[in-house]
């Protein structure tokens, strides 16, 4: 048997984070990986669809740009070489990504681990024991709906979409989270016909102005049909082609494509993990924890996609240090931030969001004052051209405290750490109307939006 003070199952943005938490707390960590090396963002996720949705935005604009005197353009696509770059991107991110686990100064272990006791694992035949903690950070699956002749269809989810070498004339897309809208537009962006199935109303968890000004961007791309209510109970695969029936109301309507994209989202995988042996308990799809990411055993934590939470790299950062941390037995709390809750869906114009809306605020009863503007009718957004957007800002009705904020509109992937900022210091509109603004940038808008609910608090 093999000892360590610290073992960390899953190699990717929280395992390597957990890791070098608890080599740097001075613990003799090991980490197990099991398959490629670099993490779903780099491999599968973040990096290569924004590559992608690059290429997409750039043959948008050329052809359906607002500013007079230039041109348009119907740029020609070569779907393989948008691809390849693609591929060359994820090659160069994921040989820094090795680059530096290498120099990290944590042993790697190239197996499949699971427990076979509270404070044992086995991977690769062998039988390893901590001596203080074990992280669980071993991602996620596609989950896939059961709905009749999906699972015998060739569909595509996120994993497969990473391999077409050959644009769809057409497709269809089940989804309507960050990944299925995201390739939605990609598709639609490069002339696929692109329709997209939702059993729920699309962007209803947003603000009702925004999730209007949201659909506006979406439709207007000839090729994208959203449809809402519209929910999938059957599906066939042709002859190169795929149908799906989808239930609205009473009705059945059909729809034919050459792809099926399915994008309902990723689960936990925690199948064979053997975390009965090690006591840890589990709900369907999550391992239940505290703050601290500890698990009901209490020398194992959780972090990254594995936890159920929040599936973003930036939240698998800090859970994997926290998780480290605690596996280390590193003294003090070590809580995960949850109040900023920032959120970024790389449509054109991008959607960013951090912490509370309007919507969520109601909710939980809070009193609140909100105040919106329409980026094209702002300033430097006139002189740029922009047709669609909006920033909206919500505070507390007594304080003034900034709880939270929507951005829809360009550079809103920047733009939204302003606010972050802000909120992680639990600032107030006073102190954004006291702060200086520079002139002209579409950032000042939040200038005008604070003024507004200083405006609106003083009046009530």
């Amino acid at each position: 048997m093999k000892t360590y003070d610290v073992l960390v199952l899953g190699g990717g943005t929280a395992g390597t984070a957990a890791a070098k938490a608890a080599h740097q707390a001075g613990q003799k960590t090991a980490m197990f990986n099991d398959g490629e090396l670099g993490g779903l963002c780099i491999l599968r996720g973040c990096m290569p669809t924004k590559t992608m949705l690059h290429a997409a935005h750039l043959r948008h604009e050329a052809a359906h740009h607002h500013t007079p005197g230039i041109g348009r353009a119907e740029l020609s696509v070569d779907f393989p070489a948008v691809m390849a770059n693609k591929d060359a991107k994820v090659e160069r991110f994921k040989s820094a990504k090795i680059r530096g686990i290498e120099a990290a100064g944590y042993e790697v272990l190239d197996a499949r681990a699971k427990f076979v006791g509270p404070d044992t694992i086995e991977a690769g035949g062998e039988t390893y024991k901590f001596e203080k903690g074990a992280v669980i950070a071993t991602g996620s699956t596609q989950f896939i709906p059961d709905v009749p002749g999906l699972k015998e269809s060739d569909y595509l989810d996120s994993d497969g979409l990473m391999q077409l070498t050959e644009q769809p004339k057409s497709c269809i897309v089940l989804g309507t989270g960050a990944i299925g809208l995201e390739f939605a537009q990609f598709f639609a962006r490069l002339g696929s016909e692109v329709h997209v199935l939702a059993r729920r109303r699309i962007f209803q968890d947003l603000d009702e102005e925004v999730g209007k000004e949201m659909r506006a961007v979406f439709e207007e791309a000839p090729s994208m049909h959203l449809h809402d209510g519209h929910t999938p109970i059957a599906v066939r695969q042709l002859d190169g082609r795929v149908e799906v029936d989808a239930k609205v109301g009473a009705e059945i309507r059909t729809f034919e494509a050459e792809r099926l994209i399915v994008a309902t989202g990723r689960r936990a995988a925690l199948d064979g993990l053997g975390l009965e042996a090690a006591g840890i308990n589990r709900d369907r799809h999550t391992i239940p924890t505290d703050a601290d990411m500890r698990t009901s055993n209490p020398r194992v934590f959780v972090a990254g996609d594995a936890s159920g939470f929040k599936q973003l790299l930036h939240v698998a950062n800090w859970e994997g240090a926290v998780a480290g941390m605690g596996a280390a037995q590193v003294p003090g709390p070590h809580a995960v931030e949850q109040r900023l809750d920032v959120s970024v869906i790389f449509f054109d114009p991008p959607l960013a969001t951090v912490g509370l809306s309007e919507l969520d605020a109601r909710k939980h009863a809070l009193e609140v004052v909100t105040a919106s503007a329409r980026f094209p009718e702002t300033g430097r957004a006139i002189t740029m051209d922009v047709q669609h957007g909006l920033l909206k800002l919500v505070a507390d009705r007594q304080s003034g405290e900034i709880l939270g904020a929507q951005i829809l509109g360009p550079r809103a992937d920047d733009m939204i750490h302003t606010i972050s900022t802000l909120m992680y210091f639990h600032g107030t509109a006073q102190q954004m109307l006291e702060m200086p603004w520079y002139h002209p940038t579409l950032s000042e808008v939040l200038l005008q939006l604070a003024r507004d609910i200083e405006t609106q608090r003083k009046e009530a």
